[in-house]
């Protein structure tokens, strides 16, 4: 069994997002996004075809995927009841995480009846909020408060993408909250990147915190890439976990690319499912 620890679904408003604009049939060389370079064709997503994407999770060998919300103003927002109805629909199939902008009022109460609702975790996105937040802002905390009391996993996406610059991306700040939080779990879509070693001394300090690389691994010539893979296979064994951040890459392209790294076979069991399972209390 194969985990695929974040997709965004042709579904509904994930459609609407910046993920779903059409890109040009042959952009210019040396204007075009690093990670369009070499990428196969992703038809699920151009079809807009939620029937096309579970053929392609059934081929590619994903059993079960974590649906990630978004509530991150201009770069895109998702409707969580959306992610509520496909996962109802396909409920061996997708685990549902929801998107909050931690501007939004009376946050506690919002949180809970999310867990009410089903969802194992919620998404923050912020380096993307229109008034971009720093993880150890203030006005994280009642999220956080929330989570921990509710069990809820806390995704922290955090890279070179995601703020107005770099710092926001510093893995610090999420050790600030990994730390004041030591019961609360945490996983980091892009895993910090450009700050490798940081964010692998990250969950080196930080047993709560799960790096979740995806694109910065699956990618063919991401620099750095391999030090996940020698991490995952000796000091952080339990806590690198797969995703393929479709649709940036098919779900095929992503698993190939991820296992051409230096994993072991162990790291590969561990990376594609385990940890996963470890992640969600079901192991």
């Amino acid at each position: 069994m194969n985990i695929d620890f974040r997709v965004r679904p042709p579904y509904k408003s994930f459609m609407h997002g910046i993920l779903y604009e059409k890109q040009p049939e042959h952009p210019d060389p040396l204007t075009q996004i690093w990670s369009d370079i070499d990428k196969d064709p992703v038809v699920s997503a151009q079809e807009h075809s939620i029937k096309l994407f579970i053929e392609e999770m059934e081929a590619s060998g994903i059993s079960r995927a974590v649906i990630m919300g978004r509530k991150a103003d201009e770069y895109g927002e998702v409707d969580n009841e959306d992610i509520l109805e496909l996962t109802r629909a396909h409920p061996q199939r997708f685990i549902p995480f929801a998107g909050l902008n931690p501007h939004e009022a009376d946050m506690p109460d919002r949180i809970g009846e999310l867990a009410r609702q089903g969802f194992r975790g919620i998404c923050l996105d912020g380096g993307w909020l229109r008034q971009p937040l720093y993880y150890d802002d203030p006005l994280m905390e009642p999220v956080y408060a929330g989570c921990e009391k509710h069990g809820l996993i806390v995704s922290l996406t955090s890279s070179f993408f995601v703020g107005p610059d770099m710092t926001y991306s510093d893995p610090d700040q999420i050790l600030r909250v990994a730390r004041n939080h030591p019961k609360m779990k945490i996983v980091v879509p892009h895993a910090c990147w450009p700050h490798v070693t940081k964010a692998l001394a990250l969950s080196m300090l930080c047993p709560n915190v799960y790096l979740c690389p995806d694109l910065y691994v699956h990618i063919k010539g991401v620099p750095q890439a391999d030090e996940f893979a020698h991490a995952a296979n000796h000091i952080l064994k339990y806590r690198i976990i797969y995703a393929s951040s479709y649709p940036v890459h098919n779900l095929a392209q992503s698993l190939s690319g991820w296992k051409a790294r230096p994993f072991t076979d162990e790291a590969l069991r561990n990376t594609l499912c385990d940890n996963a399972l470890r992640l969600l209390g079901e192991k």
